[in-house]
């Protein structure tokens, strides 16, 4: 044994060599080896957690033991194995499988859009195995520090605060989580839905497409819980941005339901680029297969908005290049004589939108908000208005409206 391994912890006895320290918890009595199996010579990672030591109470062993049971029956390729763990004086000790990744926290990078799609899915994928278990497995501390890449592949680590069962599921005395990521209702300490990781994974992508540390992505968020992505995000396409503001909507009820669901929307945006997981994977991050998303749902509903209806940062240049913007917050948009003719407005929020002498022949505003919507002298001929909450009042024949079937 050298010098280095001397300082270190002496596991010979159970079988692993020391290589060295990966990263330390001190207020949460925590250590992360890398170490070695000596008798396979394989690489593995170990967390020694010290509760008597470290003034924390065997009610955090309790919680750090809910960990090992989760992860012994996982068994997902983008979650480092279980391998094996033991009780000590002071705490246990955790043996994982070994990833060489970085955490997205760690890597120094700049994300393209491209790349964030790519992790993004990867993320979704490994959310929609743990929503499958029976029952169902809530994760509850996503962001860039428990998520790993490598050249390859993306790894969700720490499962540290994850919870597995409805009773754990359900409002408890202690609020778990990391301030930024966690959803308003966990914050809160309200019962959580599958929906809660869905907001923590839409916080990461936004530290990811903004190149803000975890640690001031508060910046970014308001006193109604809600993140102004327009703002800071005006140069993403609309139907990415809508998407990325109902992963992140302050209201569970208004996210996706589940990872299913808004990978789903994720990837009907452009069907005909392939899931990562339904072709071989490409070395380095620089080949990312791009796929694309598709926001078709109301993306929040009325009683849940909270955004002002002047100062709206999507531009008419946008709308005319995207065709559209399904889902997006339109509130008290001047698209006065504009030609949108067949332009896909399906469930965005248009209310006090100025659409008077507006070109809306073919197009879809099906599930739109349109209350207190202008629009007079507006074509809407062959225009989609089904579910959509119209304008206060009568429709008159100036209005050229026309319903078709």
């Amino acid at each position: 044994m050298n010098q280095h391994n001397q300082n270190l912890l002496d596991l010979s006895p159970q079988g692993y060599q020391i290589d060295r320290v990966l990263g330390q918890n001190i207020h949460g009595g925590r250590v992360t080896y890398l170490a070695q199996e000596i008798d396979r010579d394989l690489p593995v990672v170990i967390k020694q957690f010290q509760f008597a030591t470290t003034g924390n109470t065997w009610g955090d062993y309790d919680a750090y033991q809910r960990e090992v049971d989760i992860l012994r029956q996982l068994n997902h390729p983008h979650i480092p194995k279980y391998l094996t763990s033991w009780e000590t004086p002071t705490g246990f000790c955790l043996v994982q499988e070994y990833k060489s990744g970085i955490t997205l926290a760690n890597s120094g990078r700049e994300f393209t859009l491209d790349k964030v799609k790519q992790i993004a899915i990867e993320i979704l994928e490994v959310l929609i195995y743990l929503q499958q278990q029976h029952p169902p497995i809530i994760h509850r501390d996503l962001k860039p520090e428990n998520i790993l890449i490598d050249d390859r592949d993306v790894y969700i680590i720490d499962f540290g605060f994850a919870r597995s069962n409805n009773t754990d599921l359900t409002a408890s005395s202690t609020i778990k989580g990391t301030l930024g990521f966690m959803p308003p209702e966990q914050l809160f300490n309200r019962p959580l839905t599958k929906a809660a990781d869905l907001y923590s994974l839409g916080v990461t992508l936004v530290c990811l497409l903004t190149g803000m540390k975890s640690t001031e992505i508060d910046r970014l968020i308001d006193h109604n819980y809600r993140l102004d992505l327009p703002k800071h995000l005006s140069h993403l396409p609309l139907k990415f941005l809508a998407w990325l503001m109902k992963m992140t909507d302050p209201n569970p009820e208004s996210r996706y339901p589940d990872a299913q669901t808004a990978l789903t929307a994720l990837q009907t945006l452009d069907s005909s680029i392939e899931s990562p997981m339904s072709k071989p994977k490409l070395i380095g991050l620089g080949l990312i297969v791009l796929i694309g998303l598709s926001v078709i749902h109301k993306y929040i509903p009325t009683g849940h908005r909270s955004i002002p209806s002047s100062g709206n940062t999507i531009s008419i240049s946008q709308l005319q290049a995207e065709k559209g913007c399904p889902g997006c917050n339109l509130v008290g948009i001047n698209l006065r004589g504009q030609n949108l003719q067949s332009y896909d407005f399906t469930g965005a929020n248009l209310s006090g939108a100025d659409l008077r002498d507006t070109d809306l022949r073919g197009a879809s505003l099906r599930g739109a908000n349109l209350t207190g919507a202008m629009w007079v002298g507006a074509n809407l001929s062959s225009t989609d208005l089904r579910d959509a909450n119209l304008p206060a009042g009568k429709v008159h024949k100036s209005d050229r409206l026309r319903f078709e079937s």
